[in-house]
């Protein structure tokens, strides 16, 4: 199963480089006007609309195919099957392979060659060869595409008067099977060969396509700076040539790439423009998934679940019409775990999950099958490297004592290479149990996590039970002796009125106590007003004790936040303040708030006694875990510089933060 979006059939040959739309629209208007002149040859009419309906695959494809079918009547009658009803039907296959019907393309291409060899089409044959080879290449078929590319670049390179036009397509094509086999240095070579050519060819379209393969081979090699160079390059042809397919689809490799390297503003960037469809283009099902799948990973990350999630169930609709495409849907998935376990919904959050390891399995042992027979076609493409060698050296050589020679050196060339395909497998392998591992580590942190927040809200429902337990119980007994004196007939008047007053004074303590058990549960000021206020109130009731002084500080921080933030950011001052009142002795506590480039930062200092933070974060109690999983859902970096013996404590959250209007 290939890893990466082909480029289908926008490296198949050209007829000259496509124009800008404006320019474009134009010409394909005065191509169907010289196919409407009656007065003009039939092979001039019928070589005008051959371009047109070409160019209408990529720029209008709903309309393509009705065209195609049409002209191909009309041809038949007018003309019969010569060959230019031939090139013209050589467009339907063209049609077919590039919205993915594989078995319809292959079928006219097929017929092609075959009348090609019959009438003896040289150019024909060497771009029907060309189109099969696509045809493999997308089905995964790596050895026969090999093969048919081979053969169209023979068959040009044999015809004295190819012109490089001809046969630059078969060489970004042998470096696109190159590149689909993970061979990536030589697929390096073709493209940079192809890429040269079309540049001396002044053909934006081929240049764009070249730099588009070049991105994506930079980028697995992780040479993301020389990626987004051939990225940028390859967007900039395509605009150019009006190619909106390698546009759009270029705009989705630019903005992964961008998200990998947590530039999460570049990135979404760059996906809202793949996603844009104001200039008629409509992505398909695979392609809308992966954009889609990248968008909510860049707003999980930055901490925007119900965004996220908008992307992710859009995902999900594109999988439930299309659910061959299941096996693209492993970041989707891992996504919407993660999503839901930062709303909360841990029942939602392992399905998920479960869905995301299966589907991963899945793929692994898919993926380990294609590993066999791809191997075999590495070596099968050696071999025919080999072979070319040896036939060359017997040309210019011919000297049977140099043959032997070369065999011997083929043979340890095999041996050198079979080693080097088991080392390949071997060291597969150690890499993908390590990322099992991985995974595996990740998901018992996640359920420490869930099992901290649940230990934790028990553990306060036990708190708030035994506070209204304590605190109203003596309150209402109180309450009820006061009543029953009240209504007693033996109780003095005077006595009655002093009872009244008592009883005034219990509901007023239990009206205070009812306040602080709400404040616990949610302060009223964090919801009404935000953070920064709330955090002011906290300060106003710690410092009215006149123990300990909290300064409150924000620098560059929007009005309000979204609420999840301000609930986990709030949770997490208040725990480190309470642990800072109870151990360290504190008579001074600095709280600040900032937020730049993207990033929020939240520190509090005090100048109580240091400590061991590695007893501190090893502490079976519950406080550190709760600061631990509120830090962990907004994505955040938790630090702690202090040490035994030495005054003061500085405590530090860092995560990402994009402001957006409430």
């Amino acid at each position: 199963m290939s890893r990466f979006s082909l480029y289908s059939f926008l490296f198949l040959l050209f007829f000259g480089a496509l124009p800008s739309l404006a320019r474009q629209q134009a010409q394909l208007d005065s191509l169907e006007q010289v196919f409407q002149n009656q007065n003009l040859s039939d092979s001039i009419r019928y070589r005008a609309i051959q371009q047109h309906t070409f160019s209408m695959i990529f720029s209008d494809g709903d309309q393509a195919k009705v065209k195609i079918q049409e002209v191909l009547k009309s041809a038949e009658k007018e003309v019969g099957k010569s060959r230019i009803y031939f090139e013209i039907l050589q467009n339907l296959g063209i049609y077919y392979d590039v919205n993915q019907m594989t078995d319809s393309s292959l079928k006219i291409f097929s017929e092609i060659l075959e009348e090609s060899k019959k009438q003896g089409w040289k150019a024909l044959e060497q771009r029907s060869n060309n189109n099969l080879g696509m045809n493999r290449l997308n089905s995964s078929d790596y050895k026969a595409a090999i093969e048919f590319f081979s053969k169209s670049l023979e068959l040009s390179r044999m015809d004295p008067n190819a012109q490089e036009a001809n046969y630059v397509h078969s060489i970004s094509n042998l470096g696109l099977a190159n590149q689909e086999l993970e061979l990536y240095d030589q697929a390096i070579k073709y493209h940079l060969e192809a890429l040269e050519i079309r540049e001396r060819l002044n053909d934006p379209n081929g240049i764009a396509i070249s730099c588009g393969n070049l991105g994506i081979c930079y980028k697995q090699m992780g040479e993301e700076d020389l990626a987004e160079k051939y990225f940028q390059k390859s967007i900039e042809n395509a605009k150019i040539a009006g190619n909106k397919l390698q546009f759009h689809r270029v705009h989705d490799n630019l903005g992964s790439l961008y998200i990998g390297q947590k530039k999460y503003e570049k990135g979404l960037s760059m996906l809202d423009i793949a996603l844009d469809d104001t200039d008629g283009f409509t992505p398909d099902p695979k392609l809308e998934l992966s954009i889609v799948s990248n968008a909510a990973t860049a707003h999980i990350e930055l901490g925007q679940t119900e965004r996220a999630l908008v992307f992710a169930n859009r995902g999900i609709g594109i999988l439930t019409e299309n659910p061959e495409l299941v096996n693209y849907s492993l970041t989707l998935k891992n996504t919407l775990a993660k999503i839901y376990f930062r709303k909360g919904d841990f029942e939602k959050g392992n399905a998920y999950l479960e869905e995301y390891q299966e589907l991963n399995r899945q793929v692994f042992q898919e993926e380990n099958a294609q590993l066999l027979t791809n191997l075999q076609v590495k070596y099968d493409l050696e071999k025919k490297e080999g072979q070319i060698a040896i036939q060359n050296a017997e040309i210019l050589e011919k000297n049977a004592t140099l043959q032997r020679n070369y065999f011997a050196f083929a043979a340890l060339g095999l041996l050198i290479l079979l080693i080097g395909v088991a080392f390949f497998f071997y060291q597969n392998r150690t890499k993908r149990k390590q990322e099992l591992l991985v995974k595996d580590r990740e998901l018992k942190v996640k359920e420490a996590y869930i099992q901290a927040s649940l230990e934790s809200q028990e553990q306060e429902r036990r708190r708030m039970a035994q506070d209204l337990h304590d605190g109203f119980g003596q309150y209402i007994s109180a309450l009820r002796m006061y009543v029953s004196q009240i209504k007693s007939n033996h109780t003095k008047e005077e006595f009655k009125t002093e009872l009244v007053s008592r009883t005034d004074t219990v509901l007023d303590e239990m009206s205070r106590e009812i306040s602080n058990v709400v404040y616990d549960l949610m302060p009223a000021t964090l919801i009404r007003y935000g953070l920064i206020s709330a955090l002011e109130d906290l300060a106003h009731r710690i410092n009215a004790g006149q123990k300990v002084r909290i300064r409150i500080e924000s620098e560059k921080l929007s009005e309000r936040m979204d609420e999840l933030e301000e609930i986990n950011l709030f949770r997490i001052c208040q725990e480190w303040i309470n642990n800072v009142l109870k151990y360290a002795k504190a008579e001074n506590i600095t709280l600040e708030l900032s937020q730049n480039d993207g990033v929020a930062r939240l520190q509090i200092l005090d100048d109580g006694k240091g400590f061991d933070t590695g007893i501190f974060r090893q502490s079976k109690r519950n406080g550190w875990k709760n600061i631990s999983t509120r830090a962990e859902l907004l994505n955040g970096k938790l630090e702690l510089f202090t040490e035994p013996g030495r005054q003061g404590t500085e405590f530090l959250v860092t995560f990402p933060y994009v402001h957006h209007a409430n």
